[in-house]
């Protein structure tokens, strides 16, 4: 069984035509995870969990022009469309299907300096992210770190309500400021893409104050959340050098 089973090659396709509209402040949130990796300092690799269309390694790549970043993902769709995209930084760009609840993918040949996700970790379940942190603590080389933008479960009702409704005013706003419309914000909900809206089995978010714990549980020091909005958040810790 694979920790994506219900997601589909339409919702692929869906997200990288709407993506850029369904989540809260992508741009911001991509500089955020950028300017939290330090300067590996020489050449590096680095691994981007279930990568997309690429947004998200793209800003590695340009950041970081001495790494080679590593774009993991289920969907053929996302695959083609990043190495596609990215072609322009030829080999220091390479895709890989991997399913994110499998174990093989967490032998790395090559000790990453920095594992990062967008939109992912929320597929697992909490013993699997916990399973998650320890693996790829395990993996990180010394002074590496793993930073995680995604949903996280608000704790009680209240939070709940909040979290929707600034998903949906935030994915209203883009819409109109990137289209001059609400085609994208009709899509949003067409899509019943809100797991706050619409709750499916394929969203598991967890609480962001659980997941801090799992962090630091797994052996990471430096455990923060750096950025929060609409029931989004960055978060991550260091694994601590030699």
């Amino acid at each position: 069984m694979t920790v994506q089973q219900d997601w589909q090659e339409e919702d692929s396709s869906d997200f990288v035509e709407f993506g850029e509209y369904f989540v809260p402040d992508r741009k911001t949130q991509m500089d955020t995870i950028t300017s939290l990796i330090p300067e590996p300092g020489g050449p590096a690799e680095m691994l981007d969990l279930c990568c997309g269309q690429g947004r998200l390694s793209e800003a590695l790549l340009a950041a970081f022009p001495r790494a080679n970043v590593v774009g993991l993902d289920l969907s053929p769709t996302m695959l083609g469309t990043a190495a596609k995209d990215l072609a322009g930084y030829g080999d220091r760009f390479r895709t890989e299907r991997f399913d994110l609840a499998d174990k093989d993918w967490r032998q790395r040949a090559q000790a990453p300096a920095a594992v990062v996700s967008s939109l992912a970790v929320h597929h697992l379940d909490g013993d699997g992210k916990q399973d998650l942190f320890r693996d790829v603590f395990a993996m990180l080389r010394p002074g590496g770190v793993l930073l995680i933008a995604d949903l996280v479960q608000p704790v009680a009702p209240r939070g709940v309500a909040l979290a929707r409704r600034m998903w949906n005013e935030a994915v209203r706003e883009q819409s109109i400021a990137g289209t001059g419309g609400t085609e994208a914000y009709e899509k949003f909900h067409a899509l019943e893409w809100s797991c706050f809206e619409y709750p499916d089995e394929l969203d598991k978010p967890s609480p962001l104050f659980d997941q801090l714990g799992w962090l630091r549980d797994a052996g990471f020091t430096e455990v923060d959340a750096y950025w929060m909005r609409a029931g989004h958040a960055i978060y991550g810790g260091v694994k601590p050098g030699e």
